[in-house]
C-alpha cells in the first residue's frame, strides 16, 4: 500500500480520497434511508438505482472519452477543454431527451416488471439517468486537465447535495421519488461546481478567431468502452433486479441491504480503477510504469476486497446490522456471498479499465458472453437466492479468468510496456 500511495502522485492519492469520501457520503445515506423506509420501499430504491447502473452505462464511456480526449487534443489547456466540453454538451443532450422519453413510454411496464406501486418512481429515475450525463463531464474534464482537486471536489458535493436534498424530500413524505430526487440534485451540484470554476479557462477558449472543431463524442474507441461499461455494470446489478421480479418485496429488501454490503466492495474498486485508468491514460504508450501500476491496483484491491469478505463471513449479522438495521437480519444470510461475488468482480473490473487505458479493447468480448450467460442462467435458476448467488459466482468466476489470461498476454507481448521495459535493460 506503501508503495501505491507513492505511485499515485500527482494529485491522484486525493483523487482517490475523493472517491472514497463521496462512497461514504453515499452509504451514510443508505444508512438513513434503509431506516426510514419501509424495507418493501427500501428494496424498490435499491432495485431502481441498480437498474440506474444498468440504462446508463453511457455516462462512463463519456468519461473515459472526456478525459482520453482533454488529453489528446492538444494546444493550450483552455482551447482543450473548450473544444472537448462543447462537444460532450453536444452529445450528451440529445441522449438525455431520448432517456426522458423512453422512461415516460415506458414508465408503466418498467412499473408493473418491478411490482411498483406507481410509475412515479420510474419517471424520477429517468430524470436522474438523463442528468447523470452531465456527472462524466463534471469528473472527466478537471481529470483531463490534471486538476484532481477539482474532480474530488465535484465527487464530494454530488453525494453531499443527493444526502441533503433527497434526506429532506423523504422526510418531507416523497417517499422512493424524493430519496431519487436527491440524486438528480446531486447530479446538478457536481456539474454546476466544474462549470464555474472552469469557466474562466472555458471562455478563454472559445475565442472568435480560432477555427471552430469539435470531436465526435461516440468514436470506435468510445463505442467499445460503451460495450465494456454496459457489461460491467450488468454484470454487477442485473441480480437484484431479478431478485426484486421472482421474489416477495420482504426477501428483495433483505437482499437489498446485502448487495449493497458488495457495494461497497464494487464502489472501492471502482474509485481504485478510475485514478488507475486516469493515471494510465496520461502515460506515453510505451511507459513501462504502466504495468506496475495495474500491479499496485490489484494488490490494493485484493486488500480492499479481501478484507471486507472476511468480514462479512465472519460477523455477517453485524455487518447488516451496521447498515440496515434490525429490520434486515434476513440478509446476514446472504452477505458472505455477495462479497464473495463482489471481490471476483472487483478483480475483474480493475483489469477491464486498464485494457480501456491502453486501448486493448479485446476485453469486450469476455465481458459480453459473460452478461448473456448470466442473464440466461438467472432466467432458468431462481428457485431460491442462494441458487441466484452461486450462478454469479461461476460466473463472475469463469470470467475472472478469461479476463486474466487477455490481461497476461497482453502484458507480454512485445508491443507492451512490459515487454519494452524488459528491452531497455538488455
Amino acid at each position: 500500500m506503501e508503495d501505491l500511495a507513492k505511485s499515485l502522485r500527482g494529485g491522484s492519492a486525493l483523487l482517490f480520497g475523493g472517491f472514497m469520501l463521496g462512497n461514504v457520503v453515499a452509504y451514510a445515506y443508505q444508512m438513513i434511508l434503509s431506516r426510514t423506509l419501509s424495507p418493501a420501499d427500501y428494496g424498490a430504491l435499491v432495485t431502481l438505482t441498480s437498474a440506474f447502473y444498468v440504462i446508463a452505462v453511457f455516462w462512463r464511456a463519456v468519461q473515459a472519452w472526456v478525459i482520453d480526449a482533454v488529453a489528446g487534443v492538444g494546444g493550450t489547456p483552455a482551447k482543450s477543454a473548450h473544444i472537448v466540453f462543447a462537444s460532450a454538451i453536444r452529445g450528451v443532450l440529445p441522449l438525455g431527451v431520448v432517456v426522458l422519453v423512453v422512461h415516460w413510454l415506458g414508465s408503466e411496464p418498467a412499473a408493473i416488471f418491478l411490482k411498483l406501486d406507481s410509475t412515479t418512481p420510474v419517471l424520477v429515475l429517468g430524470l436522474y439517468v438523463s442528468s447523470a450525463f452531465l456527472l462524466p463531464i463534471a469528473v472527466g474534464l478537471p481529470l483531463g486537465l490534471n486538476r484532481p482537486y477539482l474532480a474530488s471536489a465535484a465527487l464530494f458535493l454530488e453525494s453531499a447535495a443527493r444526502l441533503g436534498v433527497g434526506l429532506v424530500l423523504v422526510l418531507l413524505g416523497f417517499g422512493v421519488g424524493g430519496a431519487l430526487g436527491g440524486y438528480v440534485a446531486g447530479n446538478f451540484a457536481a456539474f454546476g461546481i466544474t462549470v464555474v470554476v472552469l469557466w474562466p479557462l472555458l471562455s478563454r477558449g472559445s475565442d472568435s478567431r480560432s477555427p471552430r472543431r469539435h470531436y465526435a463524442l461516440f468514436d470506435r474507441y468510445a463505442v467499445l468502452a460503451l460495450a465494456v461499461n454496459a457489461s460491467l455494470m450488468i454484470i454487477a446489478s442485473v441480480d437484484q433486479i431479478a431478485v426484486k421480479h421472482y421474489f416477495s418485496d420482504d426477501v428483495a429488501g433483505n437482499y437489498a441491504v446485502a448487495f449493497l454490503l458488495g457495494r461497497i466492495i464494487a464502489m472501492s474498486t471502482l474509485s481504485l480503477a478510475w485514478v488507475i485508468f486516469a493515471r494510465s491514460a496520461n502515460m506515453a504508450p510505451d511507459d513501462p510504469r504502466r504495468t506496475g501500476l495495474l500491479i499496485k491496483g490489484l494488490l490494493a484491491t485484493g486488500a480492499l476486497a479481501l478484507s471486507l469478505t472476511a468480514a462479512y463471513l465472519v460477523a455477517p449479522s453485524l455487518a447488516v446490522l451496521v447498515l440496515g438495521g434490525a429490520n434486515y437480519a434476513l440478509a446476514s444470510n446472504y452477505v458472505g456471498l455477495v462479497g464473495i461475488e463482489m471481490t471476483l468482480f472487483s478483480f475483474v473490473y480493475v483489469q477491464a479499465y486498464y485494457h480501456i487505458s491502453v486501448r486493448k479493447m479485446q476485453v469486450a468480448w469476455p465481458l459480453g458472453l459473460a452478461t448473456a450467460l448470466e442473464i440466461s442462467l438467472l432466467a432458468q435458476y431462481h428457485a431460491t437466492i442462494h441458487q441466484v448467488l452461486w450462478v454469479l459466482i461461476l460466473v463472475m468466476g469463469g470470467l475472472l479468468i478469461w479476463v486474466s489470461l487477455l490481461t497476461w498476454r497482453m502484458l507480454h507481448t512485445t508491443t507492451s510496456p512490459i515487454a519494452m521495459a524488459t528491452a531497455q535493460t538488455t
